[in-house]
């Protein structure tokens, strides 16, 4: 029988670059003509944002502090953890799949994936390793593990996606780009093999937001646009599908030999995902509900939540999660640090599963 470990990241963009950085996106979202004027002043904002933006400085250094004290707390488990894999659960923004299809869920099964984690987000910028953006490494993979993993979870009724290669984006999708960047943070070395599963997370809106917020920005008339690219498209993929692709995934591993790590990386709400707060803030009430549940041990009840209440929560990204929580339902996590921010975009969760 296999042995498992949980685990749960991010994989924040900003954290790749400066800390004066990191409010970015909502500087950018303050230029939407979708957010009202009266919103766009600080002095409309509720009083625990206005003091983060008063003070952002000093809270980005202490996000970034953080972030690193969690993410070498994680890695170190990892690293006494050995595994022989590292399956990752993340979602693919736009990147991979496209207008042509869109999985719910995929496999990649290669031996390698050439990774270009700077050349998107942070192109000519710094970055937390001091490499020129267009920097490129391979990381490494488990082709054929994550090939009969794949079989064997088809073959218990859980049909999944698979590839063998990259099809629209030359690299590792930053879902997955980051996280190893993350936990990789002083340049030490990743040699785990890995085995990425991307989720559709942002389901009715992949296309028409591409795969972020791209909606925020588009000022044409309803006659100018596509029927199709530029309206919601068919739901993503349910908790309930990703809880139990998550269990099917452990019965896979639980009849398999080897040492694996099972990881979601993403962040929880998102800010320019959430309407109600004109895309300024996540929900920070239905992640702080999250995160008890968690903290309980309680994680299966997020199966039952409905794309609705992801959709409304900007949660989309905590699909991931959820395909997670299928794996280690039986399990209480260790929170080793949870982010409740109010100006960079999304919550931050950074937990273990033994």
């Amino acid at each position: 029988m296999a042995e498992i470990l949980g685990v749960g990241i991010t994989h924040y963009p900003p954290l790749l670059g400066e800390p004066d950085h990191y409010a970015d996106l909502l500087r950018m979202v303050m230029n939407s003509h979708l957010v009202p004027g009266e919103m766009k002043d600080p002095a409309s904002w509720p009083e625990g944002m206005r003091e983060a933006w008063d003070n952002e400085h000093a809270v980005a250094l202490e996000h970034q502090e953080r972030h690193k004290a969690a993410l070498a707390e994680v890695r170190r488990e990892i690293d006494d953890f050995k595994p022989d894999a590292v399956i990752v659960f993340g979602d693919d923004q736009y990147e991979n799949f496209k207008e042509d299809v869109i999985p719910p869920f995929n496999m990649y099964c290669m031996d390698s994936f050439p990774s270009s984690p700077f050349s998107t987000f942070l192109k000519d910028k710094p970055n937390i390793w001091n490499v020129d953006s267009s920097h490129e490494y391979e990381v490494p993979g488990a082709g054929r593990i994550g090939r009969e993993i794949a079989d064997a979870v088809i073959s218990r009724h859980r049909p999944i996606a698979y590839s063998y290669k990259y099809s629209r984006f030359p690299h590792l999708s930053h879902a997955f780009a980051n996280a190893f960047v993350f936990l990789d943070w002083d340049k030490r070395g990743w040699n785990y093999p890995v085995i990425p599963i991307s989720v559709n997370c942002y389901g009715s809106g992949v296309i028409h937001t591409k795969g972020g917020m791209a909606q925020l920005f588009d000022q044409r008339s309803e006659s100018e646009k596509d029927p199709y690219l530029d309206a919601p498209g068919p739901a993503g993929p349910t908790p309930r599908s990703c809880f139990e692709l998550g269990q099917t995934l452990r019965e896979v591993l639980d009849a398999r030999p080897e040492r694996f790590v099972v990881m979601a990386s993403s962040g929880w709400s998102h800010a320019f995902l959430t309407e109600k707060n004109h895309w300024l803030y996540p929900d920070r009430e239905f992640d702080s509900q999250r995160h008890d549940e968690l903290c309980q041990g309680e994680q299966r009840k997020w199966r039952d939540i409905e794309n609705s209440a992801i959709d409304d929560a900007g949660s989309q990204e905590f699909k991931n999660w959820i395909c997670l929580a299928g794996v280690v339902e039986e399990r209480k996590a260790k929170v080793i640090d949870y982010l409740d921010t109010w100006i960079f975009n999304s919550q931050k969760c950074f937990a273990t599963f033994k």
